[in-house]
């Protein structure tokens, strides 16, 4: 698994180091951030606050829309959880998730933006990927700064984890 976020990250920013000039705005640019989640309904029940980083590539297409890649890291706590009147600790859950989705500036500073992917995790012995999905809004606070919130959905064997994400990134 950590092979493959390597290869993505390395991936991200091969795609933004070929950044060119096209008409006064770059065609290709790069971001790296931090990640905040937290976990609701039965996910929350098991797992606490998850903390990450993601670095992610944009290719704009126009002067408002472009399509992303984006690879990341995101370690969510167990929590103590009751079994037949034990207390056990649930192992940590790592997510190395792997997304590809569109970016649409809704004005010159808000943006909506949508992807899709796998999520490949891990937690105690047990190792799997999942059809990912996320949805959120940003906003860009300077040229080098955004901040976007976002829902996140992993679906697993017929249910889904999802969690509210804040991620804070700069744009190189």
């Amino acid at each position: 698994m950590k092979k493959l976020f390597i290869l993505a990250a390395f991936t991200a920013c091969a795609f933004a180091s070929h950044a060119q000039d096209n008409g006064g705005g770059k065609k290709l640019s790069f971001s790296a951030g931090i990640e905040a989640a937290l976990p609701m309904g039965d996910f929350g029940d098991v797992y606490s606050m998850g903390i990450g980083a993601s670095a992610q590539g944009a290719y704009a297409l126009s002067d408002k829309a472009g399509i992303t890649l984006n690879a990341g890291y995101i370690s969510y706590s167990g929590k103590s959880i009751d079994v037949l009147g034990t207390s056990v600790k649930a192992d940590a859950l790592n997510v190395i998730p792997v997304m590809a989705g569109l970016k649409y500036g809704l004005t010159d500073k808000i943006y909506a933006h949508g992807q899709a992917g796998m999520s490949f995790w891990s937690s105690g012995d047990v190792s799997e990927s999942d059809f990912t999905w996320n949805i959120g809004v940003g906003y860009n606070i300077t040229n080098n700064i955004d901040v976007a919130l976002k829902y996140n959905s992993i679906g697993t064997e017929g249910s889904a984890s999802n969690a509210v994400g804040l991620r804070v990134a700069y744009n190189f």
